[in-house]
């Protein structure tokens, strides 16, 4: 913008702009402009313009690498911005190409040429400017366009490589000043030259403290210094390298004196006069320190792994934590009688393991301390002690003797970490540095703690284990005693089919005698007396079998759910199905029970029905609740669909909910699985009619009327199906006629049966 201004003062004109070649779009775009005058709007449409090869005024000059003169730009035929220009009060024109090195994106030099001009060079962008006068041809002007182009060519050529040589150098330092390795450089007489942030992290040097020193006097250990000034002299000499190019582990040193492992790798750097080298560190402590962890936590697990036996485990566990994390290992277990007991001690040196038992024997009873493996059992939490003074060891001695005795192992740090179990602290182990002169930090504490849950694990383990034992005697006694109670349960059986049988022989003679008593009214009370005696007996017979068999059955099934959920130990999974078989017939029979029950409750006449105006939606879903389980055990399609389902009933909730299941569960018993089980509702103007539809085996026509007797099934030869007492439907009719309404059923041998339930409207 600079240059546009001094072109238009020294030329006169008043508005310029620069139009830079968009290399890679093959177009000019508006680089900067500058005006003398009120001249925004052209300068706005100027700025925002692009123009392709050969448009306008600049793609004009860059097709032809040649000057354009117009004394007046509203003479032209159709140029753009002609007519924001003739308002703007603009008339002479004049714009020449400035020549330079065509580049692309990135600053690398093109292969593409755009109108070559003398010596090699192109096209880079064209120079436009603008006068509010009209304006001669000015031959001399005209003929100095190609001098400035090629001036201005070069400026900005010196200028870009000028920015790019500043980029370049920003780039380079933000590399050094960001990087997370040390970068060092020096020059041919071993002085250092740069000095990064994070050669003064890990070294703790600072930059202005190094700078013109010796490097190997700086952070080379004395030991190696000899052999880097010989092989740094043997390569300025001969040109001969051991290390320039390759990767390696040195050990290094901090400006406190400390040593630490590092990787080094050094580079010659290409640059003219002696030579310069740069040297990239990077410390290896955490690295190593890592890999070490992990070594110790691999060989702590196959040790816990190895027994079951939790005493000789925690005490093996010292071979692994001696000498590679502390020089004493000490562990303390909690008894069942919570009373704390030493397990193990263990010492790097055999010798003083003696010595430091007869310590801790001869001051076992001491006062609670704030520190030790008692502490930490009473309090659950870890303990770090970093450096071991004279405070800490009179927190822990009872005497000064026991002092002078404590001063005399050489304590320099120390862990202490609860073994935390599942429902109580287990014990602690103490971790002691002393001879080796570690001083334990945080990164410690967290690989002791993790050696104690590891440890704490295999306890729990062990001591399960124990319990599991256990358990499984009981569980062999508890096992003889339930097959003494599945044989007495399966006697308890036999009497009840033979019971059933028994009614059901009554039950056929009692109807031959009303059919009898029909065809002779003369014999009719005879036979009705014998009859209601005959149902008085059986009533009451039925009551009582089945009030005194369902409080061994209940009693039978409580326990074996008992023992299935691990009440009194674990089972195994033979056990499990045994007591599922024992449960499941229990169930059976419990429901045998249940409609013999119900049945002599009818008979006798002492059912209370409670029938009031209901929703009939709320019992349906009630029941779907209980029911779709069951059909998606066996892989049948249950759906309900209702046509009224804003109806009302009256109606026996429960009965009517009794009903529907028993409906609903002989459907899925007798229907083959992948079949498919229905509800339905349809209503008229006095009653609603619930029909339960299933894709069962079907019911002969000749045996629709006797399944809803008493006792009566219509065949045994259904595959794999349970048969019942032959209550359910006689039990279902009866709750029916009871509430006021009606028990019907439609069947087709091979495609299924319907059930209607016909109600009274609410």
């Amino acid at each position: 913008m600079r240059v546009l201004g001094e072109l238009g003062a020294q030329l006169g004109w008043q508005f310029g702009a620069f139009w830079l070649i968009d290399e890679p779009r093959e177009h000019l775009r508006c680089a900067a402009t500058w005006r003398s005058g009120p001249y925004v709007e052209f300068e706005e449409i100027t700025r925002a313009k692009v123009f392709t090869r050969d448009q306008g005024i600049p793609g004009r000059v860059w097709a032809t690498g040649e000057p354009v003169w117009m004394s007046d730009v509203r003479d032209a035929d159709r140029l753009p911005r002609q007519n924001i220009a003739r308002r703007a009060g603009l008339h002479g024109v004049f714009a020449f190409p400035v020549y330079g090195v065509a580049r692309d994106e990135e600053g690398e030099v093109s292969t593409r040429r755009f109108a070559d001009a003398s010596g090699g060079m192109t096209v880079i962008g064209v120079v436009e400017l603008y006068s509010e006068s009209e304006q001669p041809l000015d031959e001399h002007m005209l003929n100095a366009a190609s001098s400035m182009g090629f001036q201005l060519g070069v400026f900005l050529e010196s200028r870009r490589a000028h920015d790019a040589e500043a980029r370049e150098r920003a780039r380079n330092a933000a590399v050094v000043e960001t990087a997370l390795d040390c970068i060092v450089t020096i020059d041919h007489e071993g002085r250092i030259l740069e000095w990064n942030p994070a050669a003064e992290r890990t070294f703790g040097h600072a930059r202005a403290d190094v700078l013109g020193h010796q490097l190997a006097e700086t952070i080379i250990p004395p030991q190696y210094r000899d052999a880097h000034y010989r092989g740094f002299a043997r390569h300025l000499r001969t040109g001969e390298t051991r290390i320039l190019g390759r990767r390696i582990e040195v050990e290094g040193m901090r400006a406190d004196g400390s040593f630490f492992p590092c990787e080094l790798a050094v580079t010659r750097v290409p640059v003219p006069g002696p030579p310069v080298f740069t040297a990239y560190l990077r410390d290896l402590t955490e690295q190593r320190r890592l890999r070490a962890t992990q070594e110790l936590l691999l060989r702590a697990s196959n040790v816990l792994l190895s027994y079951i036996d939790t005493e000789r485990m925690l005490c093996d566990l010292s071979s692994v934590v001696v000498p590679a994390f502390a020089d004493w290992y000490t562990v303390d277990v909690v008894d069942k009688d919570r009373t704390i007991r030493r397990l193990e001690t263990k010492h790097r040196d055999p010798a003083k393991v003696g010595y430091a038992k007869e310590l801790a024997a001869r001051y076992a009873n001491r006062p609670e301390s704030s520190y030790g493996a008692r502490a930490a059992i009473r309090t659950g939490q870890s303990q770090l002690v970093t450096s071991v003074t004279d405070g800490v060891l009179r927190g822990i001695a009872q005497d000064a003797e026991h002092m002078q005795l404590l001063r005399a192992l050489g304590l320099r740090s120390f862990i202490v970490t609860p073994l935390r179990g599942r429902d109580a602290i287990l014990g602690a182990i103490t971790f002691v540095s002393a001879e080796s002169g570690r001083r334990y930090d945080a990164y410690d504490l967290e690989v002791a703690e993790e050696l104690a849950t590891r440890a704490s694990q295999a306890m729990d383990n062990g001591r399960l284990f124990a319990d599991v034992e256990e358990a499984r005697e009981q569980l062999e006694q508890q096992a003889a005693e339930l097959e003494q109670q599945a044989a007495e349960l399966e006697s308890t059986t036999s009497d009840l089919e033979s019971s059933n049988a028994k009614l059901r022989s009554a039950n056929e003679t009692l109807a031959a005698r009303t059919r009898e008593a029909e065809r002779a009214r003369g014999e009719a009370e005879t036979a009705r007396h014998e009859a209601d005696e005959a149902n008085r007996a059986k009533s009451e017979f039925l009551a009582a079998m089945s009030h005194e068999l369902r409080t061994p059955l209940n009693a039978i099934i409580g326990y074996a759910q008992l023992l299935e959920v691990g009440v009194h130990g674990s089972v195994s999974g033979e056990q499990l199905a045994d007591l599922g078989r024992i449960q499941r017939s229990a169930q059976h029979l419990l429901g045998l029970i249940t409609d013999i029950l119900n049945f002599a409750k009818l008979e006798s006449g002492r059912v209370q029905y409670e029938i009031e105006s209901m929703h009939l939606d709320e019992v349906l879903a009630s029941v779907e609740e209980l029911i779709a389980p069951l059909a998606a055990a066996k892989r049948i399609q249950y759906s309900l669909r209702l046509d009224c389902k804003s109806g009302r009933v009256c109606a026996d909730s429960e009965k009517l909910r009794q009903i529907l299941i028993n409906l609903l569960s002989n459907a899925i018993r007798y229907t083959e699985p992948d079949g498919q089980v229905i509800v339905s509702c349809a209503a008229d103007d006095q009653h609603v009619l619930i029909n339960v539809r299933d894709t069962g085996v079907g019911i002969p026509a000749d045996k629709l009327e006797a399944i809803f007797e008493p006792f009566v099934q219509v065949s045994r030869a259904y595959a794999g199906q349970r048969q019942g007492t032959g209550l359910g439907l006689s039990i279902s009719r009866d709750l029916a006629q009871g509430m006021g309404g009606e028990l019907t059923v439609r069947s087709e041998i091979g495609k299924g049966s319907v059930f209607t339930v016909r109600l009274r409207k609410a």
